[in-house]
Protein backbone atom coordinates (compact mmCIF):
# COMPACT_ATOMS: atom_id res chain seq x y z
CA UNK A 1 0.00 0.00 0.00
CA UNK A 2 1.54 3.49 -1.11
CA UNK A 3 0.32 6.76 0.12
CA UNK A 4 1.37 10.35 -0.65
CA UNK A 5 4.03 11.59 1.06
CA UNK A 6 2.04 14.66 2.62
CA UNK A 7 0.19 11.70 4.56
CA UNK A 8 3.36 10.21 5.39
CA UNK A 9 4.85 13.23 6.85
CA UNK A 10 1.38 13.68 8.64
CA UNK A 11 1.32 10.25 9.97
CA UNK A 12 4.87 11.28 11.68
CA UNK A 13 3.93 14.37 13.05
CA UNK A 14 1.05 13.16 14.60
CA UNK A 15 2.97 9.94 16.16
CA UNK A 16 5.71 12.03 17.49
CA UNK A 17 2.76 14.73 19.08
CA UNK A 18 1.23 11.45 20.46
CA UNK A 19 4.04 10.14 21.55
CA UNK A 20 5.01 13.71 23.47
CA UNK A 21 1.74 14.04 25.04
CA UNK A 22 2.10 10.64 26.46
CA UNK A 23 4.76 10.92 28.42
CA UNK A 24 2.75 13.54 30.98
CA UNK A 25 1.64 10.56 32.31
CA UNK A 26 4.27 8.47 33.20
CA UNK A 27 6.70 11.42 34.27
CA UNK A 28 9.57 9.99 36.03
CA UNK A 29 7.52 9.94 39.52
CA UNK A 30 6.09 6.73 41.01
CA UNK A 31 3.13 9.22 42.27
CA UNK A 32 2.70 9.42 38.49
CA UNK A 33 -1.33 9.12 37.54
CA UNK A 34 -2.30 5.69 35.31
CA UNK A 35 -3.30 5.89 32.22
CA UNK A 36 -6.52 5.18 31.28
CA UNK A 37 -7.63 1.74 30.34
CA UNK A 38 -8.78 3.39 27.10
CA UNK A 39 -6.31 5.07 26.15
CA UNK A 40 -3.92 1.93 27.17
CA UNK A 41 -6.24 -0.33 24.86
CA UNK A 42 -6.17 2.13 21.63
CA UNK A 43 -2.59 2.51 21.75
CA UNK A 44 -2.37 -1.58 22.14
CA UNK A 45 -5.20 -1.66 19.00
CA UNK A 46 -2.53 1.11 16.91
CA UNK A 47 0.54 -1.22 17.69
CA UNK A 48 -1.30 -4.66 16.33
CA UNK A 49 -2.54 -2.14 13.17
CA UNK A 50 0.59 -1.36 12.78
CA UNK A 51 2.59 -4.65 12.91
CA UNK A 52 -0.55 -6.24 10.89
CA UNK A 53 0.20 -3.92 7.91
CA UNK A 54 3.83 -4.80 8.54
CA UNK A 55 3.54 -8.56 8.11
CA UNK A 56 1.53 -7.85 5.32
CA UNK A 57 4.05 -5.55 3.16
CA UNK A 58 6.45 -8.41 3.89
CA UNK A 59 4.42 -10.67 2.32
CA UNK A 60 3.42 -8.82 -1.14
CA UNK A 61 7.03 -6.64 -1.28
CA UNK A 62 7.15 -3.51 -2.49
CA UNK A 63 5.00 -2.49 -5.06
CA UNK A 64 6.14 0.39 -7.75
CA UNK A 65 4.01 3.68 -7.97
CA UNK A 66 4.16 7.19 -6.93
CA UNK A 67 4.39 8.24 -2.97
CA UNK A 68 5.95 6.04 -0.22
CA UNK A 69 5.25 2.89 1.07
CA UNK A 70 3.16 2.78 4.16
CA UNK A 71 5.86 -0.11 5.45
CA UNK A 72 8.68 1.72 5.17
CA UNK A 73 6.75 4.07 8.17
CA UNK A 74 5.62 1.29 10.59
CA UNK A 75 9.00 0.90 11.94
CA UNK A 76 9.37 4.41 13.13
CA UNK A 77 5.78 4.61 14.28
CA UNK A 78 6.16 1.18 16.05
CA UNK A 79 9.24 2.72 17.78
CA UNK A 80 7.47 5.59 18.97
CA UNK A 81 4.08 3.77 20.10
CA UNK A 82 5.63 0.40 21.31
CA UNK A 83 8.19 2.38 24.02
CA UNK A 84 4.73 4.39 24.80
CA UNK A 85 2.19 1.34 25.57
CA UNK A 86 5.13 0.08 27.48
CA UNK A 87 6.40 3.32 29.48
CA UNK A 88 2.48 4.37 30.19
CA UNK A 89 1.05 1.11 31.19
CA UNK A 90 3.30 -1.14 32.45
CA UNK A 91 5.95 0.97 34.54
CA UNK A 92 3.69 2.01 37.47
CA UNK A 93 1.89 -1.28 38.20
CA UNK A 94 5.41 -3.12 37.98
CA UNK A 95 7.08 -0.39 40.28
CA UNK A 96 3.83 -0.74 42.91
CA UNK A 97 4.38 -4.74 42.97
CA UNK A 98 8.10 -4.66 43.45
CA UNK A 99 8.28 -1.46 45.46
CA UNK A 100 8.77 -1.97 49.68
CA UNK A 101 6.01 -0.17 50.99
CA UNK A 102 8.04 1.50 54.23
CA UNK A 103 10.52 3.13 52.20
CA UNK A 104 10.47 6.96 52.09
CA UNK A 105 9.42 9.05 48.88
CA UNK A 106 13.48 10.43 48.13
CA UNK A 107 13.99 6.79 47.59
CA UNK A 108 11.10 5.19 45.99
CA UNK A 109 12.13 7.95 43.26
CA UNK A 110 15.14 7.24 42.93
CA UNK A 111 14.54 3.45 42.29
CA UNK A 112 11.86 4.48 40.18
CA UNK A 113 14.04 6.10 38.14
CA UNK A 114 16.40 3.33 38.04
CA UNK A 115 13.43 1.02 36.92
CA UNK A 116 12.80 3.34 33.89
CA UNK A 117 16.14 3.81 33.18
CA UNK A 118 16.61 -0.28 32.91
CA UNK A 119 12.91 -0.44 31.06
CA UNK A 120 14.04 1.79 28.27
CA UNK A 121 16.98 0.04 27.21
CA UNK A 122 14.93 -2.95 27.40
CA UNK A 123 12.84 -1.30 25.03
CA UNK A 124 15.33 -0.38 22.43
CA UNK A 125 16.73 -3.94 22.60
CA UNK A 126 12.82 -4.74 21.49
CA UNK A 127 12.25 -1.89 19.11
CA UNK A 128 15.62 -2.16 17.26
CA UNK A 129 14.59 -5.04 15.58
CA UNK A 130 11.34 -3.10 13.66
CA UNK A 131 14.53 -1.66 11.62
CA UNK A 132 17.72 -3.56 10.46
CA UNK A 133 19.41 -0.02 9.21
CA UNK A 134 18.70 1.47 12.43
CA UNK A 135 19.54 -1.16 14.54
CA UNK A 136 22.82 -1.64 12.35
CA UNK A 137 23.50 2.47 13.21
CA UNK A 138 23.12 1.94 17.15
CA UNK A 139 25.51 -0.75 16.55
CA UNK A 140 27.86 0.38 15.26
CA UNK A 141 27.82 3.49 17.70
CA UNK A 142 28.18 1.47 20.62
CA UNK A 143 31.03 -0.61 19.47
CA UNK A 144 33.30 -1.71 22.19
CA UNK A 145 36.05 0.65 21.89
CA UNK A 146 33.34 3.38 21.27
CA UNK A 147 32.55 3.08 25.31
CA UNK A 148 35.78 3.75 25.88
CA UNK A 149 36.47 6.54 24.09
CA UNK A 150 33.69 8.21 24.71
CA UNK A 151 33.26 7.90 28.60
CA UNK A 152 37.30 9.34 28.47
CA UNK A 153 36.31 11.82 25.89
CA UNK A 154 33.65 13.21 28.26
CA UNK A 155 35.49 13.02 31.42
CA UNK A 156 38.27 14.40 30.00
CA UNK A 157 36.11 17.80 28.89
CA UNK A 158 34.26 18.16 32.05
CA UNK A 159 37.98 17.72 34.04
CA UNK A 160 39.53 20.36 31.92
CA UNK A 161 36.57 22.48 32.17
CA UNK A 162 36.75 21.76 36.11
CA UNK A 163 40.83 22.53 36.40
CA UNK A 164 40.58 25.97 34.06
CA UNK A 165 37.81 27.09 36.83
CA UNK A 166 40.05 25.96 39.59
CA UNK A 167 43.20 27.77 38.06
CA UNK A 168 40.99 30.92 37.43
CA UNK A 169 39.92 31.15 40.85
CA UNK A 170 43.26 30.76 42.45
CA UNK A 171 44.85 33.22 40.45
CA UNK A 172 42.21 35.81 41.20
CA UNK A 173 42.83 35.27 45.02
CA UNK A 174 40.20 33.19 45.83
CA UNK A 175 39.70 29.59 47.71
CA UNK A 176 38.50 27.04 46.69
CA UNK A 177 37.13 23.42 47.55
CA UNK A 178 35.33 20.77 47.06
CA UNK A 179 31.02 20.15 47.48
CA UNK A 180 30.35 16.98 48.33
CA UNK A 181 27.06 15.25 46.59
CA UNK A 182 23.99 16.03 48.24
CA UNK A 183 21.19 13.93 46.85
CA UNK A 184 17.47 13.54 48.43
CA UNK A 185 17.52 9.70 47.71
CA UNK A 186 20.34 7.21 48.28
CA UNK A 187 23.09 8.38 45.88
CA UNK A 188 24.38 5.04 44.43
CA UNK A 189 20.86 4.28 43.37
CA UNK A 190 20.67 7.64 41.89
CA UNK A 191 24.14 7.84 39.77
CA UNK A 192 23.15 4.19 38.76
CA UNK A 193 19.65 5.58 38.01
CA UNK A 194 20.24 8.84 35.96
CA UNK A 195 23.79 6.84 33.83
CA UNK A 196 20.80 3.97 32.98
CA UNK A 197 18.27 6.64 31.90
CA UNK A 198 21.14 8.89 30.20
CA UNK A 199 22.38 5.47 28.05
CA UNK A 200 18.76 4.86 27.25
CA UNK A 201 17.78 7.88 25.89
CA UNK A 202 20.46 8.31 23.79
CA UNK A 203 19.91 5.04 22.29
CA UNK A 204 16.57 5.99 21.94
CA UNK A 205 16.51 9.64 20.62
CA UNK A 206 20.26 9.74 19.23
CA UNK A 207 20.05 5.92 18.48
CA UNK A 208 17.34 3.98 17.10
CA UNK A 209 15.00 7.18 16.31
CA UNK A 210 17.65 9.55 14.76
CA UNK A 211 18.84 6.32 12.84
CA UNK A 212 15.31 5.23 11.06
CA UNK A 213 14.46 8.79 10.45
CA UNK A 214 18.24 9.60 8.56
CA UNK A 215 17.23 6.26 6.47
CA UNK A 216 13.46 7.67 5.50
CA UNK A 217 14.34 11.61 4.54
CA UNK A 218 14.97 10.55 1.08
CA UNK A 219 12.19 8.79 0.95
CA UNK A 220 10.02 11.93 1.89
CA UNK A 221 11.29 13.96 -0.50
CA UNK A 222 14.82 15.65 1.28
CA UNK A 223 17.58 14.17 -0.85
CA UNK A 224 20.75 16.43 0.22
CA UNK A 225 22.80 14.78 3.15
CA UNK A 226 22.68 18.18 4.84
CA UNK A 227 19.14 18.42 5.02
CA UNK A 228 18.30 15.05 5.76
CA UNK A 229 20.89 15.34 9.00
CA UNK A 230 19.33 18.28 10.70
CA UNK A 231 15.72 17.44 9.70
CA UNK A 232 16.48 14.13 11.17
CA UNK A 233 17.89 15.85 14.57
CA UNK A 234 15.24 18.49 14.24
CA UNK A 235 12.78 15.93 14.82
CA UNK A 236 14.17 13.98 16.71
CA UNK A 237 15.24 16.79 19.34
CA UNK A 238 11.74 18.52 19.44
CA UNK A 239 10.08 14.89 20.50
CA UNK A 240 13.00 14.85 23.50
CA UNK A 241 12.06 18.43 24.26
CA UNK A 242 8.42 17.65 24.46
CA UNK A 243 8.94 14.59 26.62
CA UNK A 244 10.85 16.36 29.11
CA UNK A 245 8.51 19.45 30.14
CA UNK A 246 7.16 17.94 33.49
CA UNK A 247 3.07 17.55 33.93
CA UNK A 248 3.17 19.68 36.79
CA UNK A 249 5.17 22.68 35.13
CA UNK A 250 3.39 26.17 34.80
CA UNK A 251 4.36 28.16 31.62
CA UNK A 252 7.33 29.61 32.60
CA UNK A 253 8.84 26.53 34.04
CA UNK A 254 7.67 24.48 31.37
CA UNK A 255 8.83 27.33 28.67
CA UNK A 256 12.27 27.12 30.35
CA UNK A 257 11.94 23.05 30.87
CA UNK A 258 11.37 22.69 27.07
CA UNK A 259 14.22 25.19 25.74
CA UNK A 260 16.78 23.73 27.45
CA UNK A 261 15.93 20.20 26.79
CA UNK A 262 15.34 21.06 23.08
CA UNK A 263 18.68 22.98 22.84
CA UNK A 264 20.76 19.81 25.16
CA UNK A 265 18.77 17.14 22.54
CA UNK A 266 20.20 18.87 19.40
CA UNK A 267 23.58 19.54 21.01
CA UNK A 268 23.86 15.81 21.90
CA UNK A 269 22.15 14.92 18.65
CA UNK A 270 25.28 17.20 16.74
CA UNK A 271 28.01 15.49 18.94
CA UNK A 272 26.67 11.71 18.34
CA UNK A 273 26.74 12.62 14.02
CA UNK A 274 30.18 14.04 14.56
CA UNK A 275 31.87 11.46 16.63
CA UNK A 276 29.85 8.41 15.63
CA UNK A 277 29.61 7.79 19.25
CA UNK A 278 26.88 7.43 21.44
CA UNK A 279 28.63 6.69 24.20
CA UNK A 280 30.19 10.04 24.29
CA UNK A 281 26.67 11.96 23.96
CA UNK A 282 25.16 9.77 26.88
CA UNK A 283 27.94 10.12 29.48
CA UNK A 284 28.00 14.03 29.24
CA UNK A 285 23.84 13.27 29.42
CA UNK A 286 24.45 11.06 32.72
CA UNK A 287 26.91 13.85 34.13
CA UNK A 288 24.60 16.31 33.37
CA UNK A 289 21.94 14.67 35.21
CA UNK A 290 23.69 14.36 38.21
CA UNK A 291 24.47 17.77 38.55
CA UNK A 292 20.69 18.82 37.81
CA UNK A 293 20.49 16.54 41.13
CA UNK A 294 23.02 17.38 43.06
CA UNK A 295 24.66 13.77 42.80
CA UNK A 296 28.07 15.30 41.25
CA UNK A 297 30.65 17.06 43.21
CA UNK A 298 31.62 20.64 42.45
CA UNK A 299 34.04 23.19 42.96
CA UNK A 300 33.19 25.83 45.97
CA UNK A 301 34.54 29.09 45.85
CA UNK A 302 35.09 31.98 48.38
CA UNK A 303 34.76 31.91 52.10
CA UNK A 304 30.96 31.11 51.39
CA UNK A 305 32.00 28.33 49.06
CA UNK A 306 29.46 28.96 46.53
CA UNK A 307 29.29 27.01 43.59
CA UNK A 308 28.62 27.96 39.75
CA UNK A 309 25.18 27.98 38.71
CA UNK A 310 24.43 24.43 36.99
CA UNK A 311 24.23 25.97 33.75
CA UNK A 312 26.97 27.96 33.71
CA UNK A 313 29.28 24.39 34.38
CA UNK A 314 27.33 22.39 31.46
CA UNK A 315 27.65 25.33 29.33
CA UNK A 316 31.66 24.77 29.37
CA UNK A 317 31.78 21.28 30.20
CA UNK A 318 29.61 20.98 26.16
CA UNK A 319 31.71 23.67 24.72
CA UNK A 320 34.92 21.58 25.67
CA UNK A 321 33.73 18.41 24.56
CA UNK A 322 32.73 20.18 21.05
CA UNK A 323 36.33 20.97 20.73
CA UNK A 324 37.68 17.87 22.10
CA UNK A 325 34.88 16.04 19.65
CA UNK A 326 35.99 18.10 15.77
CA UNK A 327 39.39 17.18 17.05
CA UNK A 328 39.19 13.38 17.38
CA UNK A 329 37.56 13.56 14.51
CA UNK A 330 40.21 14.92 12.11
CA UNK A 331 42.04 11.25 13.58
CA UNK A 332 41.15 7.95 11.53
CA UNK A 333 39.33 5.65 13.89
CA UNK A 334 41.45 2.42 15.14
CA UNK A 335 41.30 -0.72 13.81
Amino acid sequence: MRIPRALAWLLIVMAMFTAGLLRQFHDLTPTSPFLAPAVGSLLFACVLFLVLVAVRERQIGAAPGPGIRLGSLTPLLLMLLVEKWISSGFYQPLFALAAPADLPDESLDAWFRLMCGVGLLGIVLLTSRFSRPAASWVRRRLDGWKAVMGIATAGAAIGVVTFCLAATALAAGSSIGLLPPQTRGPLLVVLLGQAAIALGEETYYRGILLGELLRLTPRLGIRSPAGRRWVALGMSSVLFGMEHVGSSSGWSDGARQLIFALALGTLLGMLVLVTDNLWFAASLHAWINWLLLGAAPRLGYGPAQAGLPPGASVSLVLIAAFLAAFALQRRPAPR
